[in-house]
């Protein structure tokens, strides 16, 4: 099984497609709430070893990660969400 960072690395430099289709499905809270929210791929400026950093200067650890899709493709999903 590939890591969200292989998939998303795979993403980044797959000559096919474009980004702008793919959503990350991301874990977040906001007073004591816990949420799923979708941020677009396009907006990933920089894939590190510990999550993503995306174009407003957030950082995104691989942990709240929960899905990666395009469209209505499932290409990665969370094994422990």
């Amino acid at each position: 099984m590939s890591t969200v960072r292989e998939v998303l690395n795979r993403l980044r430099w797959d000559p096919r497609g474009g980004p702008g289709v793919v959503v990350l499905a991301v874990r977040v809270r906001e007073g004591g709430t816990e949420s799923i929210e979708e941020i677009e791929f396009a907006s990933v400026v920089e894939i590190l070893p510990g999550g993503v950093t995306v174009a407003d200067g957030t950082f995104l650890p691989y942990h709240r990660v929960v899905a990666v899709r395009r469209g209505g493709e499932v290409l990665w999903r969370s094994s422990s969400g």
